[in-house]
């Protein structure tokens, strides 16, 4: 899927004839159009909630980035340097226009923009509007979005309570429903229920029985657990599920007697303060307002400030995947020239700052 879009981008860039020297022979740091496509015209909303019309800039060097303000690494890289770019323009200022288009219209609204865009003191135009407008947008500029990717993005459906089942080999299944309100007991059974999991273990903290493909023996049995928030850790239950009052922060396990608790999914994510994002190396949290991300630990979520000024940085789960542009959507940034065309691109994140910097001041020296 990576090499995927970017022998996309290449073929995009390539078909328009880039890689080449341009108009007036101007050499260029980033990837060059060498006959410059038209700059598709659009009508969006900034964050101020005023009409933002591409055309209307015509004669200045326009910089073009698609992005989004949940995006928890790319978009925010491509926005620091726009950043730089943007407080190292000098004289140039007045001949240069700075767009962000949102790529998450559901979530980037006007009012969403303005505060966004006030908190981190971002001070170029960042446009949002309806996703048809938007859809067609993307398509002209030869966008690409992965709908399931910004679908991630966001929080899943809250008050959600957690069954963990563990088995013998310490593989184990993560199930979530809502249980608030019902007993342990019926819980467990509807949400196995749900998942297609045939189980005919009791109630009882300390069971024998199959749950699913996996029938207790003389060496082991099934044992009732529960999430204990404070400690972050699960607990052998002492009393049986029929028992046990679910409330939004009650989590239940059945785990083998004989099974490693240490291999066990936690009970809650990223500390009860956020959600998980991603698979694998990949996956992190996405915090809720108010609490980051541990430098140390990505699948954790602490309180903003809380962590220790000598805390060492780990590599970002990301590292590996933003080369090779794994991120659900297009990284290109374009620059356009006076003329309104396409003259520059540059692609993914892995770009200098001070090179795309020099690319703007000579289209604005043209």
């Amino acid at each position: 899927m990576s090499l995927l879009r970017v022998a996309l981008v290449s073929l995009i860039l390539l078909s328009s004839g880039c890689l080449g020297q341009g108009e007036g022979d101007l050499e260029f740091l980033g990837i060059e159009y060498r006959d410059p496509p038209e700059a598709p015209n659009f009508v969006l909303f900034d964050q101020n909630g005023d009409v933002f019309e591409l055309i209307e800039h015509e004669g200045k060097v326009i910089i073009v980035a698609f992005v989004y303000t949940t995006c928890p690494d790319i978009c925010l890289i491509i926005s620091s340097n726009l950043d730089y770019v943007n407080k190292n323009l000098g004289e140039k200022s007045d001949d240069v226009v700075i767009i962000s288009v949102t790529i998450d219209p559901a979530r980037d609204t006007i009012s969403h923009l303005s505060e966004w865009t006030d908190n981190r003191g971002y001070e170029w135009y960042h446009l949002t509007g309806p996703v048809s407008t938007l859809q067609q947008t993307y398509r002209s500029w030869n966008v690409i979005i992965d709908n399931e990717h910004i679908s991630a993005s966001q929080p899943p459906e809250s008050n959600l309570n957690r069954l963990v089942l563990m088995y013998p080999d310490n593989s184990s299944s993560i199930l979530e429903q809502k249980g608030f309100g019902k007993n342990g007991s019926d819980f467990i059974s509807e949400t196995m229920s749900e998942s297609n999991i045939t189980s005919d273990i009791g109630d009882g903290p300390n069971s024998p029985g199959t749950i699913g493909e996996w029938a207790s023996n003389e060496e082991w049995t099934w044992i009732l657990h529960y999430w204990d928030t404070d400690n972050e850790s699960w607990v052998a239950s002492q009393e049986s599920s029929s028992s046990i009052n679910m409330g939004s922060d009650t989590h239940l396990a059945w785990m083998p007697s004989n099974a490693n608790i240490s291999m066990a999914p936690p009970g809650e994510d990223c500390d009860g303060h956020g959600w998980i994002m991603g698979t694998g190396s990949s996956a992190h949290c996405m915090c809720d307002d108010g609490y980051e991300r541990s430098d140390e630990d990505w699948l954790s979520c602490l309180i903003e400030g809380s962590m220790s000024e000598n805390e060492t940085g780990s590599v970002d789960p990301h590292d590996e995947s933003l080369g090779e542009y794994e991120v659900g959507h297009s990284t290109t940034t374009f620059i356009v020239g006076k003329e309104m065309r396409k003259r520059v691109a540059y692609s993914g994140i892995f770009w200098d700052a001070d090179d795309f910097l020099q690319d703007v001041i000579t289209l604005a020296d043209e």
